[in-house]
């Protein structure tokens, strides 16, 4: 297993922009925006690992913390982390991560055939951060963590897919 911790914001992938030039249609992200930042941050951490692409299958589990709001600071306030509920959606948060690993973690998304992801508001003295956690399919640690996978019937050893 490959762990990486990104300090720092996660910031979603945006939506693209588009542009016509010279009669073409190009479609592109501004270079100020701030998941450009973002984005360099994961790689320097995945560079600063020594990490090299891995060549088969990939299953990846993200957490996302992202800053807690003054309203969940009150001493009644749970200390954990909490689950965030509002935007950005997580499905972005993960566009810009795995964009961000391309080439470093594995050398094309197809791998990736495997993704839990989710996002928390950051615990009371936490900062905000991305924690990746990246199996090969060889991991027996993934194996360990995830032992069902559906059958062809939606079922796992866990029971029927209408039963969980």
């Amino acid at each position: 297993m490959i762990r990486l911790v990104v300090a720092g914001v996660p910031v979603a992938q945006p939506r693209q922009r588009h542009a016509v030039v010279r009669g073409r249609l190009h479609n592109y992200t501004p270079t100020d925006h701030p998941v450009n930042a973002y984005k360099a941050a994961v790689r320097l951490v995945a560079m600063e690992a020594g990490i090299k692409p891995l060549d088969g299958p990939v299953a990846v589990n993200v957490r996302f913390y992202l800053p807690r709001p003054k309203r969940l600071l009150k001493k009644k306030d749970p200390d954990d982390a909490l689950p965030h509920t509002v935007k950005p959606d997580v499905d972005n948060l993960w566009k810009s991560t795995a964009d961000a690993l391309k080439g470093l973690a594995w050398n094309d998304d197809s791998q990736v055939y495997r993704t839990t992801a989710s996002k928390y508001y950051v615990e009371k003295d936490g900062m905000p951060r991305t924690e990746i956690n990246i199996f090969d399919w060889s991991d027996a640690q993934w194996h360990n963590i995830y032992q069902s996978a559906p059958n062809a019937s939606g079922a796992t050893k866990e029971g029927p897919a209408s039963a969980r």
